[in-house]
Parts: structure tokens; sequence; C-alpha cells
């Protein structure tokens, strides 16, 4: 199993975000199991959970682990081919099924920046605000010349920003976000 794979292909990625999809991948990040038990766990149909499992499966994000016998018929086991996916969809085009995920991760990221004592006065305004600020850099790394890893990328997307960015927008969000 890989540690990380960073998933930035956006047919692949609409693949994870699905919600059932999703909840499976969760399950199987503690162990590998079969499909009765995750339709178990999930109160979902069998033939449901073996439906997500192959287009998971086809998509790279499980595969069969290994096999046992209940009752004295097979059932396959399945686990992820990773240990932790990342989701980079910044570099494609986004379709409505990527703008929600877009959207969902910045809100997210505005709960954390609550948790740690941040208040937001107008969550909407300024999500909205932080995706269209997230599109600048993107619009110059697509000119880039090399490969660089997840970590590496990020740090040079957001200097990017901080080269870009105006002062009214930078105004602007210091005046949503203030400390507790």
């Amino acid at each position: 199993m890989k540690e990380i794979e960073v998933v930035d292909d956006p047919e692949r990625i609409k693949i994870i975000i699905e919600e059932t999809r999703s909840k499976i991948l969760h399950l199987l990040r503690f162990r590998d199991m079969t499909i009765s038990e995750l339709a178990s766990i999930l109160n979902k149909d069998i033939s449901t959970i073996f439906r997500h499992i192959k287009k998971l499966e086809k998509a790279g994000f499980v595969r069969v682990t290994g096999e046992r016998k209940l009752h004295n018929v097979p059932e396959k086991i399945y686990g992820r081919t990773a240990r932790t996916f990342l989701l980079a969809p910044e570099s494609y085009k986004k379709d409505e099924m990527i703008k929600k995920f877009s959207r969902r991760r910045m809100e997210t990221v505005l709960i954390a920046l609550e948790s740690l004592g941040y208040k937001i006065k107008n969550k909407k305004e300024l999500e909205d605000l932080l995706l269209e600020l997230e599109e600048i850099p993107l619009k110059e790394i697509e000119n880039l010349k090399m490969d660089l890893d997840w970590g590496a990328l990020r740090r040079l997307m957001n200097i990017i920003l901080f080269l870009k960015i105006d002062d009214e927008k930078l105004k602007k969000i210091r005046e949503m976000v203030e400390k507790d």
C-alpha cells in the first residue's frame, strides 16, 4: 500500500467524493473488509456496496487483499491502495461536482479557522472571496515547466497569491475575520 496518492484527475475525484464511496474508503482506513461487512456497517444493500466497490476498484482506490469463507462461500476482502488520498482538483477546469467539492472544502477550512479562535463575520462572503482568490495562482502555475511535489506546489501557489492579491481584498478578509 502506498503512503500517499495525489488524485488530480477530475473523473477519479468524482468517484472518490461520492458520499457512500467516501464512507467506504473511510471505513477501510481502519481495516480491510468484505462487502457484507461494509454493507452491514453502512446499513446498505450488499448489491449497492458491490457496485460502489467495483467503481472504487476500477478507479484504483481499492483492491482485493484476500479472501475468506463464510459457510463455505468465498468472499473477497478489500483494502485501500493508499493510506492517504490527497485530492487536488485545482489544476483542472471545474465542473459542477468539483465546484461543490471545492466549496465543501472551503467550508471545512472556515470551520477549522473558527476552531482556532477566529471569528468570521460573513461566512458566505468570505467563502466566495477565498474561492475566487484560489484561482489567481492557478492561472500562473498552468505554465509551470517542472514537476513539484504537492507541498512545494502549495507553497508556490501561496507565494504567487501573496504577490498578486491587492490591498483591498486583503483588507476585506481582515475585516471579515478577527481573532477572539
